[in-house]
């Protein structure tokens, strides 16, 4: 997933601390099918528009997802390494990657 409509894939949340969550969309989910397995890059402390975020293996392939706006890292959800099929759920307590300030 790495071209001009990758923001499509993406759902961002502006939380009360004015951070932006993100996570993947119906439409990313979709594309990458049914997630096995996710890793996130080392040292994961601040990116710029189309850095590799995370890793994901879905049923159709292994994909590495990019960030569709830059920011400095605020949290990541390593809750996915040991569940990654919460990355595939609608709710997006559950679903997201990354939180950026």
């Amino acid at each position: 997933m790495t071209n001009n409509s990758e923001q499509q894939y993406f759902w961002q949340e502006k939380l009360e601390n004015n951070h932006i969550r993100l996570g993947l969309s119906p439409e990313g989910q979709d594309e990458v099918g049914e997630v096995s397995f996710v890793d996130f890059p080392d040292d994961l402390k601040e990116v710029q528009k189309g850095d590799p975020i995370i890793s994901v293996e879905g049923a159709k392939s292994v994909t590495e997802l990019e960030a569709p706006i830059a920011g400095k890292v605020a949290k990541v959800n390593v809750d996915l390494l040991d569940h990654p099929e919460k990355i595939n759920n609608s709710d997006h307590d559950d679903n997201w990657i990354i939180e950026l300030y």
